[in-house]
């Protein structure tokens, strides 16, 4: 039915005639800010076409009253946003940029720029991702503030923003968001980090259109935008790291024909086991060697293809896309069961992973269509996504025969559909939006060993959001959602264990579930410019998140998380009140933002140590899902100093304070407070193959983590140097970077307080040259 009521809306909306206006015509050239040299290949956006200026810099097209701006993009330098005179010639002026940059916001057509209205917003764009590459797209993410990670090795690891991560942050797709069993502490994205062109986080409550589980914040994956013109352009790199012996290489290809369009893109990690600072670890009272400080079996593989195909009209564009993301990443074997000598000897290969592991293959089928109607936009974006996840484990080793699921621990393979549907309009007076959407997902499992039962629910959810200019210096921006959710799973019978141990009894480690949740949300918004030189917003939001399969229905060892967890069916929707300030000053030589926050939840749903030990073997004490009354607060503050022409110093804070009001306690992977600090010197050469080398050193300092939760272990301050310089070059029509990076200088020893692996007293990793080059065409 709903495939049924989109073709008919689609075939009404083009059999629609539209007029057109009259035409007028813009020129211009782009320079170098610093240099006032002609930059070739810029991007001239002009509503949905795109020009590109040539070896002068110079650019020209026409255009009618219809369109108000254009943005203009080229890599490596800040995006601007021009507003149009007619019959005007103009000097274009662009700031190069070596870093992200907070507060440029970024939006795809306008996308979003209600729904993101009065957050705390940070862009991410395609150089900094190539040169701040980590092994995954989360730890690429994490120098921006408020940013971190949860890490299980350098295979994996997952986002978090202002202390929520899993299932509290939102990570979209090209408009469809994310589902690969997020909630797992140690399941990481299933992204693929050649497949992404640009990243916008957004920080602070975003459930009004995205849904309920945006608490934290949104995370957007942004692929490249057609050409606008007929060509190909494209980019190949490489990158090399030597403490893991990491290799890695990928593509990507962007071409127009007219009005047909197509991308493609792909790339591949090949990483052995990973070297850290220290020749032991100390776990339960023992020490255990590590041989030239190695860890074992934490090497592994990841691969990553998409491609994209469609027709951009004057007044419409449609595409498909098809997206792979394949992963199979070892497990130190500490991680999964208690650690012995002879089991660390037992793993001979250095860079295939054995048992215990991971092996994920996550695959993503879209269609998503903007057309232009009746004075405002009309969005479709319409997902499959296909989430096939093994965590495979010795059963021996576990207390079990080796039986016919052989070392597949657990399979899970979730399967989910996605549509959504929105609409916006602009006017003098008042911007509005309103959506639907609804989400189909169905999870089964299978292996020797039982976590989360088989599930299947259904969401759906609607919104209206408006923005109201008080003057031109101040608007409101407001909105209301409701969601409904419906969950249904299965009851489970262990074959193998018995309950009571030795009664012949069958335990049933869950019983059938059939539960339902909904609520309203609701957002305030007030952006004003404040002594003329400051940029200031604020909001106000009142959140729901229903609880997820885990926190309801899981009874079993997690062994990812080495810990027996036990989900509750009774659980309440999670309530909470989310309060956030932005101010932000900038001129030519200084930046500087702060963004304070406040959020308080009625009911937190939580993971504790209940105290009462499992039944399992090696599993310990059972950790159970509870709900308690609490609150987080914190501030994200930066400063950007343009000390000379080519001399640059960045600075970020981050600090999240959390508390468990019914304990007087954090609740538990709270970020500790952290600060970065970076110096860049750019030397501006014109020649022929040589731009801009530049130098640039930098320092963390992190403090400890003495506020944990029960049975979590407090961390140490720490502090990680490093080290990065690189050059631009150019020949013929190629382009690109050439960057060289040492991470932890001083060979630090140090642990992370949101590793998977601080429970077992294992470092981060040591010294690590990396090099890098890519090349555009």
């Amino acid at each position: 039915m709903l495939q049924k009521s989109f073709f008919i809306s689609v075939f009404f909306i083009l059999s629609l005639n539209t007029l057109y206006a009259q035409d007028y015509n813009f020129r211009g050239v782009v320079l170098d800010e610093s240099s006032e040299q002609p930059l070739e290949g810029v991007q001239i956006q002009v509503k949905e076409k795109v020009v590109l200026t040539d070896k002068s810099g110079r650019f020209s097209f026409t255009y009618n009253e219809e369109v108000v701006s254009i943005h203009v993009h080229f890599l490596g330098f800040q995006d601007l946003v021009i507003n149009l005179k007619e019959g005007r010639n103009k000097k274009v002026f662009l700031t190069e940029i070596w870093e992200e940059l907070d507060e440029v916001e970024i939006h795809e057509h306008g996308h979003d720029e209600l729904s993101l209205s009065g957050l705390n917003i940070s862009s991410i764009n395609a150089y900094t991702l190539e040169a701040e590459k980590g092994t995954t797209i989360a730890e690429t993410l994490a120098k921006t503030p408020g940013v971190s990670y949860i890490s299980t090795g350098v295979g994996i690891s997952k986002p978090t923003v202002r202390g929520m991560a899993g299932s509290r942050v939102i990570v979209s797709v090209d408009g469809i968001k994310l589902e690969d069993q997020q909630w797992g502490m140690d399941h990481g994205l299933s992204v693929g980090q050649s497949n992404v062109d640009e990243v916008e986080i957004a920080k602070g409550a975003a459930t009004l259109k995205y849904g309920s589980d945006g608490l934290g914040g949104v995370i957007k994956m942004k692929s490249p935008e057609p050409l606008g013109v007929d060509g190909v352009e494209g980019k190949v790199g490489v990158n090399y790291k030597n403490n893991n012996q990491y290799i890695s290489g990928d593509f990507k290809v962007n071409g127009q024909k007219d009005n047909f369009f197509f991308q493609f893109s792909g790339g591949y990690e090949d990483f052995g086991n990973y070297r850290v600072p220290s020749d032991n670890f100390a776990y339960l009272g023992y020490v255990f060697p590590l041989n030239d400080g190695i860890l074992v079996n934490t090497g592994g593989t990841i691969g990553s293809f998409k491609t994209a195909f469609g027709w951009e009209g004057t007044r419409w564009v449609h595409s498909i896309s098809y997206s792979m993301f394949d992963e199979v990443v070892g497990l130190f074997p500490g991680a999964t069961g208690i650690p012995t000598s002879g089991w660390l000897d037992s793993f001979n290969d250095k860079r295939r992973p054995e048992v215990p592991k991971q092996d994920i293959l996550h695959q993503m089928l879209t269609y998503n269509s903007h057309v232009d109607i009746w004075g405002g936009n009309i969005w479709f974006d319409i997902g499959y996504q296909n989430n096939n996840r093994k965590e495979l484990s010795d059963p021996v080793r576990h207390g079990r025969p080796f039986g016919e699921d052989g070392f597949v621990a657990n399979g899970l393979v979730l399967n989910t559909i996605t549509s959504n549907i929105h609409f916006d309009k602009e006017s003098d007076w008042i911007n509005w939006e309103t959506g639907i959407s609804y989400e189909f997902q169905k999870n089964e499992r299978s292996g020797f060993d039982f976590l989360i039962p088989n599930y299947q629910q259904n969401s759906i959810g609607a919104y209206g959001m408006f923005g109201i200019p008080l003057s031109e210096k101040s608007s409101i921006i407001g909105g209301v959602r409701y969601d409904h959710i419906f969950f249904t799973s299965e009851a489970y019978t262990d074959p193998f264990f018995q309950d009571p141990p030795n009664s012949g009894n069958p335990w049933q480690r869950v019983d059938d579930i059939n539960n339902d949740y909904g609520a309203f949300s609701a957002s305030l918004g007030y952006q004003w410019k404040m002594f003329k030189v400051i940029d200031a917003n604020t909001n106000i939001a009142k959140t729901f998140r229903a609880p997820k399969a885990n926190e309801l229905a899981s009874n079993g060892v997690h062994h990812g998380t080495f810990r027996h967890e036990e989900g509750n069916p009774d659980l309440s929707p999670e309530q909470g009140y989310q309060w956030d300030v932005n101010l932000g000053y900038g001129s030519k030589k200084v930046s500087v933002s702060l963004n304070p926050y406040f959020n308080y939840y009625t009911n937190y749903i939580y993971l504790t140590a209940s105290g009462q030990p499992s039944p399992l073997p090696d599993a310990g004490q059972i950790y159970k899902y509870i709900e308690a009354e609490g609150f987080f607060w914190g501030y994200e503050f930066s400063f950007n100093w343009n000390i000379t022409r080519g001399l640059k110093f960045n600075n970020s804070i981050e600090y999240v304070y959390s508390e468990n009001t019914e304990r007087g306690r954090s609740f538990s992977f709270i970020p500790p407070l952290a600060t970065h600090n970076e110096l860049t010197y750019t030397h501006t050469v014109i020649s022929k193959f040589f731009t801009k080398p530049f130098i640039s050193a930098n320092v963390e300092l992190v403090q400890a983590q003495n506020r944990v939760d029960i049975n979590e272990l407090p961390t140490d301050g720490y502090y990680v140097m490093g080290l990065k310089l690189g050059t631009g070059f150019s020949l013929n029509k190629f382009y690109g970077n050439l960057i060289f990076r040492v991470d932890n200088l001083t060979n630090n020893e140090y642990m992370r307080h949101l590793s998977r692996y601080r429970i077992l007293n294992l470092a981060e990793p040591g010294r690590n040259f990396s090099v890098s080059i890519s090349s555009w065409f």
